[in-house]
């Protein structure tokens, strides 16, 4: 009896799949997959493949100068100081789309090699810029970029969060949040082909 009863306490305490919330999958257009969920809040994943080497996507990520070729809305950015190879922290500031108000963000990123992959953790780090005049700071953000090694390219994984911030409609925060990742994932298959990227990129991985 004490057995079974252990049993039971044991089952209880095991998280349910029932409980998970459910992906909703898009349409997948031009190779891009796209889906989302609420967890509470909104969490979106997308995936895609691309010629070359991953190293070219870490470059392009730490090349602020490029953000308004492949961020939807970005106005500009810049690494904050403390920055390293594989830990680099970015200020960036968001254009207003009415009725949204200009917007910004702090994040860090951290980058992890495996022998076929490469792991790019995103993390909030909001405390390092003070609030500016005029903006709404996006906060809670939260995301991890997968970057798989495949045969004449690599397949890359994003999935992430972040608290927009001011009082927006669910359903807009979702419309223009998925709108956005959708566009970068596209604009990477012209960005990462650039020579500035794949060039340094073969050299990096000599």
């Amino acid at each position: 009896m004490h057995f079974l009863f252990a049993v039971v306490l044991s089952l209880l305490a095991l998280p349910s799949v029932a409980d998970e919330p459910v992906w909703t999958s898009l349409k997948t257009k031009a190779g891009i997959s796209l889906s989302y969920r609420y967890n509470p809040e909104l969490e979106i994943k997308a995936s895609a493949f691309y010629p070359g080497k991953p190293e070219s996507f870490l470059l392009l990520l730490k090349d602020t100068k490029s953000v308004r070729h492949w961020l939807k809305q970005s106005e500009d950015a810049k690494l904050l100081e403390g920055s390293t190879e594989h830990h680099w922290k970015v200020y960036t500031r968001f254009q207003s789309v009415w009725p949204v108000s200009p917007r910004d963000m702090v994040t860090c990123a951290d980058v992890l090699k495996k022998e076929n992959s490469l792991l790019i953790e995103i993390t909030d780090c909001s405390d390092l810029v003070p609030e500016a005049k005029n903006y709404v700071r996006i906060r809670d953000v939260k995301a991890v970029w997968t970057l798989t090694v495949k045969n004449q390219g690599f397949d890359m994984q994003y999935q992430g969060s972040a608290n927009p911030g001011g009082e927006l409609p669910k359903w807009l925060v979702k419309q223009l949040t998925l709108s956005s990742l959708r566009a970068s994932f596209v604009a990477f298959k012209t960005e990462l082909k650039r020579p500035a990227y794949q060039e340094k990129a073969t050299q990096a991985t000599r």
